[in-house]
Parts: structure tokens; C-alpha cells; sequence
């Protein structure tokens, strides 16, 4: 009786949940320590993932993902599913935030307008520090110089307006 309420999968279906499952764990292993320290994950998982960044070889690596594939069937991957794709928000944010300051950098390397544009929309922004990053950017440019300045000004903006 209980046979006949079981619902049936296929070896396909349970080989497909199997290459998500591993590809899952590629993806893990390819995050940052500190981001693979925020899944609560058991030891054993942990440690494999760690072996997994560590193994440099094609075929060991894959043996490795296999492995890890199959220490991650044995748990409940919901939370983990849902910590991936808070961290992949989180990168994403961080991707539009550096394209926002990029754009603003070169607005205000090219147009001498922009500044008081700047200036109005974030009035907590320190006039002289931006005017003054924004010479010396301009004056290193000219020059061919390093561009010490011009990364100084990207990363005021993205601390300060971003």
C-alpha cells in the first residue's frame, strides 16, 4: 500500500537533481572564505569545499565536486539557496554601485558644471576634498602621470555619494 502512494522519479530526473546539486557546490566552492563561512553548513561539508579551492587538477577537481555533490544531497539546501542568491544580490549591488561612480568620475573629469550638479544633489559632500581630487586628477592626466589621483576620486565618490 504504501508502494502505490510513493511518488516515482526517474533516474533522470534524480541524475538532473544530481548535476544541479554539484554545479550548486562548484558555485560555492568558487566564493570567497569569508562568504562561504556565512552558510551553516556541517564540518564535513566545509571541509570539502575548502579541498575543493585548493585542488588545482581538472580530474581531481571534479572528483572533488562529485564528492562535495554528494555530501550536499544528504542535507536540506533551502537556507543555502537562499544565502546564494543574497550574496549574488549583494555583488550585483556592488557592481551598479562602481558603474554609478565611474559614471560620476567621468562626468566630473569632463564637464566643470557637473561639480555644482554633484554639490546639489549631495550637500554633505566636502566642496575643497572634491574640487581639489578633481585637479589633481586633471593635472595627473595631463601629465601621463600614475593615476594615483583619479582612483582617489572614484573612491571618494563611491564612500561618499554612492
Amino acid at each position: 500500500m504504501d508502494e502505490e502512494n510513493k511518488e516515482f522519479v526517474s533516474k533522470t530526473e534524480l541524475k538532473k537533481d544530481s548535476k544541479k546539486i554539484q554545479a550548486f557546490g562548484k558555485k560555492i566552492s568558487e566564493l570567497s572564505s569569508e562568504e562561504i563561512s556565512s552558510f551553516n553548513f556541517p564540518d564535513t561539508i566545509l571541509k570539502a569545499i575548502k579541498d575543493c579551492k585548493s585542488i588545482k587538477s581538472n580530474i581531481a577537481k571534479k572528483r572533488q565536486v562529485q564528492y562535495l555533490g554528494k555530501l550536499l544531497r544528504e542535507i536540506d539546501l533551502s537556507e543555502a539557496y537562499l544565502q546564494m542568491n543574497q550574496i549574488n544580490s549583494n555583488s550585483q549591488l556592488e557592481v551598479r554601485n562602481n558603474h554609478k561612480a565611474e559614471i560620476w568620475r567621468e562626468r566630473l573629469i569632463q564637464d566643470k558644471d557637473a561639480v555644482t550638479e554633484l554639490i546639489r544633489l549631495c550637500p554633505d559632500v566636502d566642496r575643497q576634498k572634491i574640487r581639489q581630487l578633481i585637479q589633481n586628477t586633471l593635472k595627473e592626466i595631463k601629465a601621463s602621470n600614475h593615476p594615483k589621483y583619479y582612483r582617489r576620486l572614484f573612491k571618494y565618490i563611491k564612500e561618499h555619494i554612492v
